[in-house]
């Protein structure tokens, strides 16, 4: 396998990205069209993994509020024209093209992009057991009741994130 590098996703991904995102989120995984909104809403907030090859990884992020993640699978419609933070939607990287750093630096790409935007704050939601990953990328667990309700269909670990850009 050649080294994998990041690249801005492409609509011919989607069905690719689709696929890794059920394998590995099983029921946490977005349906295809959300991929495809969200990358004709913001593009350059959307990364994909590959060798050249195969497509080992993805990432689906965007302008949006703080704590106001979007529900899974729900269309948005349009971006915040006041976005307080940029939101990594969905990242994902199969085993395949672990342990070489790529999530940490797609992180530092998004983060680089939404500086540049004028956007300080990253935030996700970390699902199935994720959080300890994500809090050694510099995400820490910010809990309301409000974002408690919010994260329901995440599942009953999810946990919403944030760290500065």
């Amino acid at each position: 396998m050649s080294a994998a590098h990041w690249r801005r996703t492409l609509p011919d991904d989607i069905a690719a990205i689709g696929l890794l995102s059920r394998r590995l989120l099983g029921p946490y995984a977005e349906h295809d069209f959300v991929f495809e909104e969200r990358l004709a809403l913001c593009g350059e907030g959307c990364l994909t993994l590959s060798d050249g090859v195969a497509i080992g990884g993805y990432v689906i992020s965007h302008p949006w509020w703080r704590a106001n993640p979007p529900a899974l699978n729900t269309l948005i419609g349009d971006l915040p024209e006041d976005a307080d933070c940029w939101y990594l939607h969905d990242v994902a990287v199969d085993e395949r093209f672990r342990g070489a750093g790529a999530v940490a630096s797609a992180v530092d790409e998004i983060a680089g992009l939404a500086r540049n935007k004028g956007i300080g704050t990253l935030a996700l939601v970390a699902v199935g057991g994720a959080a300890s990953y994500w809090a050694r990328l510099g995400f820490a667990a910010v809990t309301t009741d409000a974002l408690r309700a919010k994260l329901d269909g995440y599942g009953a670990d999810a946990a919403y994130m944030e760290r500065s850009a």
